[in-house]
């Protein structure tokens, strides 16, 4: 949910979602989208005022509204991730065909605040369908609930929201016990190279090497445009010859 930078962001990965939405804080511009260039929906919300950082709670929240208006009923999941972040689709689904969409959760990589646990923003987070119609009758359409669970940053805002209402956020490590939602670049993560905020705040202790990542994986956070497409080539044009 940011503003469009470079097509092949949403171009490598986003394509083999059912849909993808890149929503903009500002108005429709006069000149409409080349789709060729940029295949993919693109909602406008509120004014330019939102991509401000201090916003991005509202954004996110006005996002979320979106969505719950337009395509609530028309899908079971829906993921939340940014412009950097990089989701491996094929292992989202695998992770979401055992769960339910018609009970309230969601999932990601879980951090802990002092008071309660949230899932990482950069690693991308999913709820269920069921969480974003409670979500959206109990506080997305009540404008003067939303003070109710203020807060700067914008995960920590939307779990004070779910919170509100009962929601909690599951981890999504897998049965090896190990993170498939990652907040850093897969380089970081293998290499060890947390940061003091990793370190201090994730749900479980940090590992590195080949127990950093789920064969599983689904996100990797903090990817240029560059690294994206690096990625997307490494995991869907080279095959393993067999013996």
């Amino acid at each position: 949910m940011n503003t469009i930078e470079d097509p092949d962001l949403i171009s490598t990965w986003a394509k083999r979602c059912d849909r993808s939405i890149f929503i903009i804080g500002g108005q429709r511009t006069p000149k409409p989208l080349n789709h060729s260039i940029y295949p993919f929906l693109v909602a406008y919300i509120r004014d330019e005022h939102l991509e401000r950082y201090d916003k991005l709670s509202d954004k996110v929240l006005l996002s979320l509204l979106y969505l719950y208006k337009s395509y609530v009923n028309e899908y079971d999941w829906f993921l939340k991730a940014d412009d950097d972040t990089y989701v491996i689709i094929e292992n989202l689904r695998h992770f979401l065909r055992r769960k339910l969409s018609n009970a309230t959760g969601y999932f990601g990589y879980v951090v802990k605040t002092h008071d309660r646990l949230y899932p990482s923003d950069g690693a991308g987070y999913v709820l269920s369908q069921a969480t974003l119609i409670k979500l959206g009758e109990e506080i997305l359409t009540k404008p003067e609930k939303h003070k109710l669970c203020r807060d700067n940053a914008a995960d920590v805002n939307l779990t004070y929201c779910l919170a509100r209402i009962n929601v909690f956020v599951s981890h999504a490590r897998d049965n090896s016990q190990l993170e498939t939602f990652h907040p850093m670049m897969f380089e970081e993560h293998f290499l060890g190279k947390f940061t003091r905020w990793t370190e201090h705040y994730a749900q479980y202790d940090q590992k590195k090497g080949h127990n950093c990542c789920s064969i599983f994986t689904i996100s990797f956070h903090g990817m240029s445009p560059r690294n994206m497409k690096l990625l997307n080539f490494l995991l869907y044009h080279i095959q393993i010859a067999q013996s």
